[in-house]
């Protein structure tokens, strides 16, 4: 089963207060692996929607239900860019009356200037402050005044805002959503209460120091606390605020992804209709520092501060279908039974430090002479099919527990958002798409009728290996669980 990537909060407003200060901030029972807040509550604001009349766009189909050479059978969803830049994912689900709302932003920590380390995180928290047709908090009101929930989750490149609702107030979301990011209130009060909101934030907690896995994703941007909040960004005037939202969030590096009981058309148009007085603009993402892959057969080496033993990291590519693949890979490793010429206290162990953009698969072996050809044995293993029995059991595992995850609304509009892959001409045509495909499944399915193969994502040859250099004051946590 795999996760968001996030560290998640989330607040409720039928079962939280929130004090006038600010945001009440609750830890989720479920780690999503970011930050997650609520606004906090603020007096009533009587908001009018202006109805627009929109064309409704064709359909188109991607060719029925074979993707990849593979039959992906089950339900559909739509998939298309609207003319303002946003890319839009309608699934539906009529298993209970809610409706599921979630804006993704392409933006992250790791795109903090260098000289404002935890510019984003501020920022992010700052657009839940309005604009001039809503009121501070009141995109939270909509929902916590019908029992609904919603969150805020940030990562190092991908923040969300989520909302599960009752699906009466789904116009009402989708309506907060289409003005979130355009032009949010700002002012030297409101930077102040924003930033006392963004200093209640743990540091994100990854199993490998941050420098570390900044070298594994060769993302520099990765290495500083990104949830500080320093001098450089208490004193930033309403002007540079602005600024920096201008450039950071918008709706043309965003996905919006709904899940409702309602029609899959019926839920496009609604989304059609809230975004349709945007200006067009065109799909515009950013660029991210991607490994090229294996460069040879053996690991490439970095320094660790305070390295014990041996530890190699691996970055997972930044889409649903690595992510399981890297959580079958990883349960497969830790199953592995030990080979004839391996001593009793050889122990191979993996770990999936979860992120919807950069998640890293992180092994460490131990009770050899020579750790680092004992984890190359047992990937060879993998990778010459001898434990494919094993791979098919854990393949066959990962895919039935990941369904029974994406049963819930909310989990299935995160899982939506993280697929890169999609529609891209701004013309706000809706394609129609396997909703197997956006949820990262076609990889397990293809391995239904023949052994399921990893390429070179996790050869040896694409993975760091860490060595011993002076001690930190950073200490690793401990990476040996389950993905």
């Amino acid at each position: 089963m795999i996760g968001a990537g996030f560290s998640l909060w989330l607040m409720g407003g039928a079962a939280i207060a929130a004090p006038p200060e600010g945001p009440t901030t609750l830890e989720a029972p479920k780690a999503d692996s970011g930050s997650t807040s609520a606004a906090t509550t603020t007096p009533t604001t009587t908001t009018t929607t202006t109805t627009t009349t929109t064309t409704t766009p064709t359909t188109t189909s991607d060719g029925g239900g074979e993707v990849g050479g593979v039959e992906l059978s089950g339900p559909r969803v739509l998939d298309g860019v609207l003319p303002c830049g946003l890319r839009v994912v309608v699934a539906q689900d009529v298993t209970l009356p809610v409706a599921a709302v979630v804006l993704a932003v392409e933006t992250g920590t790791e795109d903090d200037p260098a000289s404002q380390p935890g510019l984003v995180h501020a920022l992010a928290y700052h657009l839940l402050q309005g604009n001039r047709e809503l009121a501070p908090g009141h995109s939270a009101k909509i929902a916590h005044d019908a029992g609904g929930l919603t969150m805020l989750a940030v990562g190092p490149a991908q923040i969300r805002f989520e909302s599960l609702v009752p699906v009466s107030r789904l116009t009402n979301t989708l309506w907060a959503e289409a003005q979130r990011l355009r032009a949010p209130t700002v002012s030297d009060v409101l930077w102040a209460e924003t930033l006392r909101w963004a200093r209640r934030d743990k540091p994100r907690k990854w199993a490998l120091p941050r420098e570390a896995v900044a070298a594994v994703h060769e993302a520099p941007g990765i290495g500083h606390a990104g949830r500080s909040v320093g001098a450089e960004i208490t004193g930033m005037k309403a002007r540079a605020v602005s600024e920096a939202l201008a450039r950071r969030f918008s709706y043309t590096k965003s996905t919006l992804t709904v899940v409702a009981p309602g029609s899959l058309r019926d839920t496009w148009d609604e989304v059609m209709k809230a975004f349709a007085d945007l200006p067009p603009a065109p799909r515009e993402l950013p660029k991210r520092s991607t490994v090229a892959g294996p460069a040879g057969k053996t690991p490439r080496s970095a320094p660790l501060a305070g390295a014990k033993g041996t530890t190699m990291a691996w970055p997972v590519p930044p889409s649903p279908d690595a992510l399981l693949e890297a959580t079958v890979w990883c349960k497969t490793l830790n199953r592995q039974r030990r080979g004839d010429a391996e001593p009793a206290r050889a122990r191979v162990r993996c770990h999936l430090d979860l992120d919807p953009r950069r998640a890293t698969l992180i092994v460490r072996g131990s009770g050899v002479p020579d750790p680092e050809a004992l984890i190359e044995a047992r990937v060879q293993r993998i990778a010459t099919g001898e434990d494919d029995e094993l791979v098919d059991r854990q393949r066959e595992i990962v895919l039935d527990d990941d369904r029974v995850t994406l049963r819930t609304p909310l989990a299935l509009a995160r899982r939506l958002t993280e697929q890169p892959s999609g529609a891209t001409a701004a013309d706000g045509a809706a394609v129609e798409r396997p909703q197997a495909e956006l949820v990262g499944h076609r990889p397990l399915l293809a391995a239904e009728d023949s052994p399921m193969t990893f390429g070179d994502t996790f050869a040896m040859g694409a993975a760091v290996l860490f060595v011993a250099d002076a001690p930190s004051e950073q200490a690793p946590d401990d990476a040996g669980g389950e993905p």
